[in-house]
């Protein structure tokens, strides 16, 4: 194990609506692979995996450091060996996140090859990769997009990152959730959906987001145990200090929004200095128990 990365795994443990449950999901992602990440995160979730026994495996993008590491053979065969270790244990879903197929050294333009790589990884290895698409098993439907319209580039060729252009293509797609089925939405930055939460919670059942790293450095001792209810860190991914809502469970409306700290504490890109900090955040594995919907009165 290298030092930069988390050196405890927690297991943080949600549950969706009332018993009997009907399924276990796990959540995981920014696992950023690059020749700085040693093969000790594998090992972190395949542990997890044991204790939870998953029914899906919901993966949040920033699986990549970079479009570039399609090019490392290394990072291409560490890809594989996480992909098959999901599919393993149960069907596994993906988004893409900004460092999967955004370029920032093109001063974030999107990287279509990167594009056809992710697809044919994602074919090889029965991962089902999600943009503006669903994926549904007995008593799950989730609902995955990429990084997000606002972070792609427009039809006018200018990279953007606003809340708003998100909200406005959530409204465009008329999302027809099921009533009999737990609806989950993925994708990997929460900050682009904040003007779209009541948008949100009034469609679905859970939204859940990576990106963040748990704040980096998260505030309080429950980056070591398993525990929900801090929610802020000392710097975000975009270098705001003392960060809100970067981390943990919280219920919004009648959905619950999850932020996966992630596997990894930093990527290439990050300052050296904080790669040698970032030790002391624990990793993350979210683990969902599913209910059912008790029927009303009028359904009996």
């Amino acid at each position: 194990m290298k030092l930069k990365e988390p050196i405890v795994c927690k297991i943080t443990k949600t549950q969706i609506l009332k018993p009997p449950f009907v399924a276990k999901v796990a959540v995981t992602g920014d696992w950023h692979i690059s020749p700085i990440v040693s093969r000790d995160p594998v090992l972190k979730i395949k542990a997890a995996f044991l204790e939870i026994q998953p029914e899906l495996i919901i993966l949040q993008g920033d699986l990549m450091d970079s479009p570039a590491q399609f090019e490392n053979s290394e990072s291409v065969k560490k890809l594989y060996e996480w992909f098959y270790l999901c599919m393993s244990f149960s069907p596994t879903v993906m988004v893409l996140g900004s460092h999967d197929y955004i370029e920032p050294s093109k001063k974030g333009r999107i990287d279509e090859l990167a594009l056809s790589n992710w697809q044919k990884v994602c074919d090889d290895t029965g991962v089902k990769l999600l943009n503006d698409d669903w994926f549904s098993t007995e008593h799950i439907r989730v609902f995955g997009m990429y990084q997000g319209p606002d972070y792609c580039l427009t039809p006018e060729g200018k990279h953007k990152n606003n809340p708003l252009i998100f909200e406005k293509h959530l409204s465009a797609l008329n999302l027809e959730t099921f009533p009999d089925k737990v609806n989950w939405f993925v994708a990997h930055a929460p900050d682009m959906t904040k003007r779209a939460e009541k948008m949100l919670s009034e469609k679905f059942d859970v939204a859940s987001f990576g990106h963040t790293h748990g704040g980096c450095l998260p505030l309080g001792v429950d980056t070591l145990v398993d525990k929900v209810g801090g929610h802020g860190g000392i710097i975000s991914p975009t270098k705001r200090p003392l960060p809100s809502d970067v981390r943990g469970v919280k219920k919004i409306g009648k959905m619950t929004r999850i932020i996966n700290s992630g596997m990894v504490a930093t990527q290439d890109c990050a300052p050296k200095a904080t790669q040698y900090l970032n030790f002391a955040k624990a990793a993350e594995i979210n683990f969902v128990k599913v209910g059912t919907r008790k029927p009303s009165y009028f359904e009996l």
